[in-house]
């Protein structure tokens, strides 16, 4: 039981590392999210760490977040509460506003000049590149409009060029990015005209950057099954691959603004970059010279992102965790790696997963993450089998403190990359193309008769847990298989997708038709893998949790499919959280949501 409430406090702490970047001595800064609410912090030469007072939490405000900062002329430029820009002078501690509270803005881009920052900016309705001076004394102009969607603006080393990432509907930025350079200049700095370099409708290209001799823009495109890492010429317009993605990936999907998986060396010679296979993820870098890679150093189990590097020194900096080790920022420098700071309490959290493989129904290979218990003497294992969000997303080899909470009550815990992850390759990821509510929840049924089969699940006491699409999968394999799982735990799940597709904000306003198909033509496959047409497929008993201002999932959902299943008499406890959104942030919603899932086992395993 100690052991239990160990665990229990690190999933209480939920401090979160969002960004990190340089400034222009080498200084570190980061934000950091508590409860929901982000801060910056700023780490010296000395190593001390200091809170920077914005007065405001650091939010960027389009898709799910991201982009929250900047640095560059010994300032930083935050995005705060979603909809405003704020610059601090890192010298004299001075705070400015530079843009009114208007519309939602992220990804601020400081020219090389100092004068101006670029953005992202939305009304809701329409997205743009913005500029707005840095005193902020005159209003933001629309730089950069026309495409549906805009992310990862960047300024050319010499301030008359910049680089962006754009794409339209119905595409996700994953399925049609484009890569773009625009020719900027004049007093009041305005667009002078544009081309697109690279992406297209079925192949992706983002993660735009110019190289600090200004030679070369690079990015990253999907070369048919995997990514490759191509230099643009920017003088003489040519183009060639550097690093050619073949078993492994560069990126990781766009869900929130500003990812960085890769950058370039200080004297512009190397790019480091990360490579993420197996749900894991190595450092790597490439002569841009001879084009020869070489691992940058062996660590295996590990997850890494939000790489950035020095424009002073040859120094990376980068976000590193593994299942037993929490988000930290860990530092490159004279190929020696330093931890320069930890998001959370050190705890000996001993779960080392194992990555798995299986056949899917069909015979095709399908992947997962399996934590066991320490003790195998008491082998078979209750199984807590956990669904990812997304669902273009992945479990990886990131810390996970809940699968160690799970292995310390005695639960083997297995997290399903079903077919349509990703990081195991774009066929992989695009197998869930019009089959989502069935391929997944074939596969993870599959995945729960190979633990049976292999002696690690005792077939009596399964369980089944996601949230969002995670949990409409949850509710999806209940009706598909009944009483293979003893019970179900569904957070803020879509029970309507007709409701949810014609409801959904503009970042996923097609994301259905990718999963499902075209509406009204595909009604029909909508209503059959909605859950809440057939409540009457669940016969389980099923925990429900919803937030009462989550503004992607209404939770009248929840509440429909809680009405019924109670009308029927199939066990069925509803949990509405106050004051929470699409993911549950406050210490006393978590500490409540852990204590009724015991409860809720406890009872029917």
């Amino acid at each position: 039981m100690e052991k239990q409430k160990s665990y229990l406090d690190v999933l209480l702490k939920k401090k979160t590392l969002q960004s990190v970047q340089f400034t222009d001595d080498d200084s570190l800064i980061w934000v950091e999210s508590a409860d929901g609410i982000g801060s910056a912090f700023l780490q010296g030469a000395n190593a001390a760490v200091q809170p920077l007072e914005l007065g405001e939490p650091v939010k960027g405000g389009l898709f799910y977040g991201g982009g929250e900062f900047c640095t560059a002329k010994r300032k930083a430029v935050f995005c705060i509460n979603r909809n405003q820009l704020l610059s601090l002078d890192l010298l004299t501690k001075e705070k400015k506003l530079i843009t009114p509270a208007w519309g939602k803005v992220a990804s601020p881009a400081v020219s090389p000049d100092g004068r101006w920052v670029l953005y992202v900016c939305s009304d809701r309705e329409e997205d743009f590149l913005a500029v707005v001076p840095m005193h902020g004394l005159d209003w933001s102009r629309q730089m950069v409009k026309g495409a549906d969607f805009f992310m990862q603006p960047v300024w050319h080393p010499q301030g008359e060029l910049i680089a962006w990432t754009e794409w339209d509907h119905p595409c996700m930025p994953w399925q049609g990015n484009r890569v773009k350079i625009g020719e900027v200049g004049g007093m009041q700095i305005r667009l002078f005209s544009e081309t697109w370099i690279d992406g297209k409708v079925g192949q992706s290209a983002h993660q735009p950057l110019f190289s600090p001799n200004g030679r070369w823009l690079s990015y990253l495109v999907e070369n048919g099954e995997w990514e490759d890492l191509v230099l643009y010429d920017v003088k003489k317009k040519e183009k060639r691959v550097v690093v050619h993605g073949d078993g492994f990936m560069l990126s990781t999907p766009d869900w929130v603004q500003g990812l960085h998986t890769y950058g370039w060396s200080y004297d512009s010679r190397n790019i480091y970059y990360f490579r993420y296979t197996n749900a894991q993820a190595a450092l790597w870098k490439v002569n841009v010279r001879s084009g020869k890679s070489q691992q940058v150093f062996a660590d295996k189990g590990v997850w890494y992102s939000n790489l950035v590097t020095s424009s002073q020194s040859d120094t990376v900096v980068f976000f590193s965790s593994s299942p037993s080790e929490p988000k930290k920022i860990v530092e490159l420098k004279d190929g020696k790696i330093e931890v320069c700071y930890e998001s959370g309490e050190k705890k000996a959290l001993a779960v080392d997963p194992d990555h798995i493989e299986w056949k899917g129904e069909d015979g095709q290979s399908v992947f997962g993450i399996l934590y066991l218990p320490a003790s195998e003497s008491e082998k078979p294992f209750p199984l807590l089998v956990d669904i990812h969000g997304g669902p273009t997303s992945q479990s990886n080899f990131s810390q996970t403190p809940e699968a160690a909470f799970f292995t310390a009550c005695g639960y083997a815990y297995f997290q399903v990359n079903y077919r349509g992850s990703t990081g195991y390759g774009l066929s992989y990821r695009d197998a869930l193309q019009g089959n989502w509510g069935d391929l997944e929840v074939k596969d993870v049924y599959s995945g729960v008769k190979h633990l049976i089969n292999v002696g690690i699940a005792d077939p009596a006491k399964i369980v089944i847990k996601g949230s969002s699409s995670g949990g409409t999968t949850v509710l999806n394999c209940l009706r598909r298989y009944p009483h293979v799982f003893r019970c179900g735990i569904c957070s803020y799940g879509i029970g309507d997708l007709i409701k949810d597709a014609e409801n959904t904000h503009k970042f996923e306003k097609f994301y259905y038709q990718y999963l499902v198909g075209d509406l009204p033509d595909s009604k029909e496959v909508y209503l059959q893998r909605s859950p809440l047409f057939h409540v009457d497929e669940i016969q389980d008993p099923l925990l429900l949790f919803h937030g009462d201002e989550d503004p992607v999932v209404q939770y009248s959902q929840s509440v429909a499919l809680y009405d019924s299943l109670t009308e029927r008499g199939i066990p069925c406890t509803l949990k509405i959280f106050e004051k929470e959104g699409h993911g549950f942030k406050r210490d006393e919603t978590i500490r409540e949501y852990y204590k009724m899932i015991l409860e809720f086992l406890d009872q029917y395993l």
